[in-house]
């Protein structure tokens, strides 16, 4: 039975690396989510991995968060904040992990400015310009 089909039966569980596929997330990142308590699937007697089909959902906004640049340790509480409130937007943040999510959107300000000025340099290292004017 193919995996899409065997996961969404309530009650069975597929392992790591079909859960992978039917998500698009790496395993190694399915590891780390469980590491970090964000994704915790259950465990067979022999300590595989059993991703229940309920899973699917979380996983993915996990992930959708992480590449938004959300950082692992707050995907909890922005989750915790989305549970019953329609969705997941600032606005229901608790004030402190709205603040620390404002200070990770300005750490990445400052990236982006840092790797625009790079950029600039070599563009004009290659244009030929001298650097050390």
């Amino acid at each position: 039975m193919p995996a899409s089909v065997n996961v969404k039966n309530e009650g069975v569980f597929v392992r790591i690396g079909e859960f992978a596929a039917l998500t698009g997330i790496s395993e190694r990142s399915l590891r780390h989510f469980e590491d970090v308590g964000l994704v915790v699937p259950d465990r067979a007697a022999n300590g595989y991995r059993d991703y229940s089909h309920d899973l699917i959902g979380r996983a993915e906004e996990v992930r959708d968060l992480v590449s938004a640049g959300i950082p692992t340790r707050l995907v909890a509480d922005v989750l915790a904040a989305a549970s019953g409130a329609g969705g997941i937007s600032a606005e229901h943040l608790d004030p402190d992990a709205r603040r620390a999510v404002e200070d990770e959107w300005e750490r990445m300000c400052r990236c982006v400015e840092c790797i625009a000025a790079r950029r600039d340099a070599l563009r004009a290292y290659l244009d030929g310009d001298d650097l050390r004017s």
